[in-house]
Order: structure tokens, then sequence, then C-alpha cells
């Protein structure tokens, strides 16, 4: 029995047998070939192979775990297809007759050196994409099998083990008998925490040398809310994990039975709990019965969607169709929020050391009005069939609000020269997600009609931490004292100018949390739509009368770990 210590990923515990992915490296040799068009041919067949492969990945992906993680593939097979890029080993193969596994480690070690020395979190990402996309087909050159082919044999539970894994392993593997991810490698935001999410599975990642701990077919535990494995657990270990989830299975059938009712506490309070959506299936799938609306629609996947900005029209129809969908329960529609790690070719947003930084989210729409004053017509517009809202990101300061304003009352004058309907009275928000947004959020309350606090990206700001940076991950942790002293200080500031506030990020969906955000005042939580059941079931066990002094504690705290310790203390789950 030993224990194999990484980071939380994906929430939920299982025990099953372990299946370790040798995912087999190739070092290739400079070797001559007597013909070189032959070989060119040979790597041709093969890449055009692997395209109709990533085209069928795609289709599998869009269908099991959402265009979010479907995506990838059309990156990677961009990559495939990159006759730049694939330009310079072909010439090396024709010109000095050596093996073209060998020219492309040669061309990918040179890209990706480049890449990896950049701030820019999506140039890194892009180089782990080449090199992921390289070493599958230097593998294929040499013939080696692939993660789909090693445990396609597999035929009762398992829990998968690997060094890394590509968002290709992560499609390719049946999901039939998986029942979670440990990986040596990986931060809380890579793609097998992605997938690990969307099926629902417990992952565990940054777990180090877990490859030389743990054999195929050794039973293997691991907890994905705590971040930690273990390996062949005694006896009574695995009796109170089967005690354990039995209470899973339990509490599992509590939270499905009260998805339909209301999120009121015992003391009468009630909590909105809407969900965050954006994407075309989450739209796609969106039912207002067991919701309180949409607390975060993300206008990015549509812009994402398209290879130019959307026109007003395009907008205009998501929306409307959004709206009419919620039956008159509200709609946050998010103002375009790109820039940080999230771009978009055809806007030309320029390289940055330091893109979180950057240009982005609000800073990029009230310097390109054109744009901004496009979305919020199509906004307005849709504003006339249903109970919709905007929310600006990234606002740091009152003149960027009043901008904003501005810019709303200057489409909303175009809209009544056309005499085209909306609601006159639709209610202006803004993200609270930096520290300089906490610090003057009294000022803002009264200027803004609602907050929702981002805690994805307030995290990463107060406690200097990048969110993708595995090395750091200690440290981006929503029960540190001075991120719960933030959102405390907005709730009250939003109260006093009696403005109602919620919470977007994932810290929403943190059952840990939900207490403490009941009793600081929380109004509304918006979280991912599998969440919505355990959530309201929490907020229906809590009494926030009890909790004055507690919350006083918590934020009197010496430490994170003091701080988790008293969260558990009223814990509802």
């Amino acid at each position: 029995m030993k224990k194999i210590t990484g980071l939380a990923g994906a929430g939920g515990s299982e025990l099953a047998q372990a299946v370790v992915l040798n995912r087999q490296k190739v070092t290739p040799h400079k070797t001559t070939v007597q013909n070189s068009e032959s070989e060119v041919e040979r790597f041709r067949q093969i890449q055009r192979e692997y395209a109709e492969e990533l085209d069928e990945l795609y289709q599998s992906a869009l269908a099991d775990t959402g265009e979010k993680t479907a995506e990838i593939f059309k990156a990677y097979r961009v990559i495939v297809c990159d006759e730049l890029f694939f330009k310079r080993p072909i010439q090396t193969v024709m010109e000095e007759r050596i093996g073209i596994d060998y020219a492309i480690e040669q061309e990918k070690q040179a890209v990706c050196s480049r890449f990896e020395v950049m701030e820019d979190p999506y140039m890194k990402e892009r180089a782990s994409d080449i090199r992921n996309v390289c070493d599958e087909l230097i593998r294929r050159l040499n013939g080696l099998k692939n993660t789909e082919e090693q445990i396609q044999s597999i035929r009762e539970p398992f829990i998968l083990v690997a060094e890394d894994l590509s968002p290709e392993d992560t499609v390719r593997i049946d999901k039939t008998y998986l029942r979670g991810f440990i990986t040596e490698k990986g931060g809380i935001t890579s793609h097998t925490v992605i997938l690990a999410k969307s099926l629902g599975i417990p992952a565990v990642v940054g777990a180090g040398k877990i490859l030389s701990s743990v054999i195929t077919g050794q039973r293997l535990y691991i907890n994905g809310n705590e971040g930690y494995g273990i390996s062949e657990p005694d006896e009574d270990f695995v009796l109170s994990f089967r005690r354990e989830r039995e209470q899973q299975q339990e509490r599992k059938k509590q939270y499905e039975a009260v998805l339909t009712e209301p999120a009121v506490t015992l003391n009468g309070r009630r909590v909105a709990v809407c969900i965050n959506s954006g994407d075309a299936e989450s739209r796609r799938n969106f039912c207002d019965g067991f919701c309180d609306g949409i607390g975060l629609f993300r206008t990015e996947f549509l812009f994402m969607d398209q290879r130019a900005c959307p026109n007003e029209e395009l907008q205009f129809a998501v929306y409307k169709e959004t709206a009419e969908k919620a039956h008159g329960k509200e709609v946050i529609i998010r103002t375009l929020d790109i820039g940080g790690d999230k771009k978009l070719g055809y806007m030309n947003i320029p390289q940055e050391n330091n893109p979180f930084l950057g240009y982005r989210a609000i800073r990029i729409c009230l310097d390109q009005p054109k744009i901004f004053l496009t979305q919020l017509r199509a906004i307005l517009r849709a504003s006339a069939f249903g109970n919709l809202k905007i929310m600006f990101p990234m606002i740091v300061t009152a003149e960027e609000l009043r901008k904003s304003r501005e810019m709303v009352e200057k489409a909303k004058a175009e809209l009544r020269a056309e005499g085209i309907a909306f609601n006159e009275k639709i209610p202006l928000g803004i993200m609270i997600e930096t520290p300089a947004s906490v610090l003057i959020s009294d000022k803002l309350a009264k200027e803004a009609d609602f907050f929702s606090i981002g805690t994805n990206d307030l995290i990463q700001y107060t406690t200097a931490t990048d969110r993708m940076n595995e090395k750091v991950q200690y440290l981006y942790d929503p029960c540190n004292l001075s991120v719960l002293r933030a959102i405390h200080q907005v709730i009250q500031n939003a109260h006093k100018a009696g403005i109602p506030v919620g919470m977007c990020g994932e810290a929403a969906s943190d059952a840990r949390l939900t207490p403490l955000l009941l009793a600081m005042g929380l109004d509304e939580f918006s979280v991912a739509p599998a969440q919505l059941g355990r959530i309201k079931y929490l907020i229906r066990r809590c009494d926030t009368d009890k909790l004055t002094d507690w919350v006083n504690d918590v934020l009197e705290s010496d430490s994170i770990d003091e701080v988790k310790q008293r969260l558990a203390s009223e814990a509802l789950d």
C-alpha cells in the first residue's frame, strides 16, 4: 500500500485495476534511404491516413465530449496538413537522402524550441500541439501502436496510468470501462482534466514518477478531490471505499431529487442557481427546467466558431434563440472576452510578453468600437425576446465601465432611429476578476446593475499565479485567504449599493465553499450543468443564520490549510 501524491484534477474517487499506458518513445537516427522520392511518398501516405483519422476523431469527440474537446482535432489536422511546416523536412530528404522521421524530428525541435521560450501561454500550447502531432507521425513511420490499440482488449473497469495524455489519447480510449486517470505530468487545466470532468470521472495529474510505482493489473485507488492515489490498498481500505461508494450513490440520488426544486436555505433564503453556457453544445442542450437561467453566456465561443467576426444577424439569431429557450429566466451575456489564453487569428491580436496583462476583453472592445457596437446591437435586439442582461469583462476602472455604458447608449440610439424594438432598461453588469476591481468595487457598485465574480482569473491575478503552470499550482487555490477576503469585500460592497452579486467561476461549483459563499451573502451561483443538482442540494441543507461567527473565523485563518480545516467543519455534503 503506497500513497502517490499529485494535483487534484477532476473530482471523485475510484478503485479499479491499473492499466499503464506504455507510450513508446522513438528517437529517430539519421539513416540513409535508397530512394528519396519513395521516402517522401511513404510520409505522404501516413500523413493522409492521419489526417483522415483526425477527422473521425473530431466527429467522435463532438458526439462524446462536446465541441471544446473536438476543436483540438481541428487544430491538429491543420498542423498535419501544414505544407509550410513540412516543406523543410521534405526538402532535406530530397537533398540529403535521409529518413523522413529524422528530418521531422529536427524540424520539430527547432520550431518548438522557439515557441517554448515565449511568455504567451497560447504559443507554448501550440508548441505542445506541434510536438504531439510530430511524435505521432514519427511513431507511425516506425510502425508503433497507438493508444487505442494498446488497451482495446480490456473488458473490465480500469484506471489509466500514463506519463501524460494527448488529446488524441483521451478520445481514442474506449470509455466503456474507463474509471479515471492518473498522470505524471499535466496541470489542472490539461486536456486530461477537461475530458475527465466532461465524463464525470476522477483525475489526478502531476503525480511524479507514478510509472515506476504502478504496474498493469495492480489494484489502484485515486482521489481526484484531494489529488492522490494509493497502489495496492489493503482490504480495510477497500472495504472503507466500498462503503463510501454506497454513500456517493445515495447522495447522487439526492442530488437528482432536487434538480427541479428551488434552491432555498433552511432559514428560508432563496438563492439563484444558473448555468454557464455559450458553446454550441451547451446552447443546443440548454433546458431552463432545472435552473434559474444562464449566469454566464460566453460569447467568445460564437466568435471562435467563425473565420471572421460574426455579423450582427448571426449574433442576433444566437442570442434570440437562447433568450427564447430561457422562457423569461435571466440570460447574462458577457461581451467578447478574447485575449490572454483565448486567441482569434482573424482579429490580428498582437503577440505580447504578458498576454493576461495586456490587450484583452473590454480593452479590445473599447479599442475596436465597430466590433463592440455590432455585438451590443445584436444583444439589444435579442433583449426584446427574453430577459437578457449585458456583462462587461475585465473592468478595472470606473472610466471603462462608463465608456462601455456609453457604447450601449449609442447602440440604443441607432436602434431607436431604425424603429427596432429592444429592452430600454436592460441591466448592465460587470465581471469582478482583478484585484483592481475588488479594491474599487464600492465605486463600481454605484454604476453597475450587478456583479459576477469570475474566480478563475481572480485567483490568478490575486495570487500572481499562472494557472497553466504546474510548478505553482499549490498557490492557485480558491481557499487562499486573499481570494476569500476579496470575495467577501465584493459581496459587502455590492449589497451596500443595493445590487446583486453572483459567481460564475469554478469556485461556484466547489462544495467546500458553498456554505461560506452563502453565509457571505452570494445571491447567485452559476455552474456547469452537471453540478446543478449538487449545488441545489447543498444550498437546501444550509442555515446561514448560524454561520456569521464562523465566516469571521474563516477569514481570520493563518494559512490555506487552516481555511480548509474550518471549511470542513461546516461541510454540507
